[in-house]
């Protein structure tokens, strides 16, 4: 009778362990699939972040929000949040700490330049910075990663079509304004990355080895298979196995960083692309990105 009671007992103990597993796996599940805008923006959410009002739609990713004006198309935002997600997929505690830190996620319409993203209206000269970027990272002043619409939804007259820029500017905030806050010896390891690869000149005369963030960046970019290369600020790495070969410590550093392995950047107008939100995208009625006269 104790031997069948004993059995009965860890039998039922096995079952639910069972059920708690594939509630988890399920409700892991449902937090890949692409979150729903919202707008108006929720206003917790609104005074949580300090929002300005020129946000009008959001996403959320866990507590982390993806924001852009009532001009970006909704698709551009549910293609945002999909690469955040796949990029960080086994890595909540750093979508966590970027909320923590008040990160927000801008997406630029078309449209729309640099200085009118409000974290970042103070940078002067507004011409040059409205020139120059189509995405900057966050820090804890202007805490906001812009990223442009027609660069994540590959629209005609994208400057950058070559790469993706959200996921190199994102990077820059995970870096900055996650890991360093997770890990006390990140900073340490990645300074030591990059002095290794000065000493062997792995980056001479590219943006990569202009700097320790930069570094970090460029390098994400080519673990996700979506860097350019051999140009003036490019050498020949743009892929994950080119980063292996070339600097195997890089390699492995953000190979720790980002468990999710079976991720690479895919461009969204790609005909491998199935997700809902890029069914019947209409590319011709998004617009075409433009410098203005002055800009040029």
């Amino acid at each position: 009778m104790f031997r069948h009671t004993c059995f009965y007992i860890i039998f039922v103990m096995l079952v639910i362990v069972f059920a708690v597993r594939h509630g988890s796996a399920a409700e892991q599940s449902l937090d890949r699939s692409t979150p729903t805008v919202q707008q108006p923006i929720p206003q917790d959410i609104v005074d949580k972040f300090s929002l300005d009002d020129f946000y009008q739609k959001c996403i959320l990713v866990d507590d982390f929000p993806i924001v852009a004006s009532a001009k970006v198309h909704d698709s551009a935002l549910q293609e945002t949040a999909y690469v955040v997600q796949a990029m960080l997929e086994g890595r909540g505690d750093v979508l966590r700490q970027l909320a923590a830190n008040r990160v927000r996620l801008t997406v630029m319409a078309v449209s729309e330049r640099t200085c009118d993203v409000p974290e970042h209206s103070d940078l002067t000269p507004k011409e040059y910075w409205n020139r120059r970027a189509r995405g900057l990272g966050a820090t804890k002043h202007r805490p906001s990663i812009s990223c442009a619409e027609e660069n994540v939804l590959n629209l005609p007259g994208d400057p950058y079509r070559k790469e993706c820029i959200l996921i190199h500017e994102f990077s820059h905030a995970i870096h900055q304004m996650a890991l360093v806050d997770l890990d006390p010896m990140f900073q340490a390891n990645l300074q030591a990355c990059f002095e290794a690869a000065q000493e062997n000149e792995a980056w001479k005369g590219t943006y990569a080895g202009s700097n320790v963030n930069e570094y970090w960046a460029e390098g994400v970019q080519s673990w996700f298979d979506c860097n350019t290369e051999n140009d003036s600020q490019h050498n020949h790495v743009n892929t994950r196995e080119e980063l292996k070969e070339h600097d195997p410590k890089l390699y492995a550093l953000i190979e720790s960083v980002f468990p999710n392995a079976s991720y690479r950047y895919v461009r969204s107008d790609s005909p491998e692309r199935s997700e809902a939100h890029l069914q019947g995208l209409d590319r011709t009625k998004l617009g075409t990105f433009k410098w203005d006269r002055g800009e040029k």
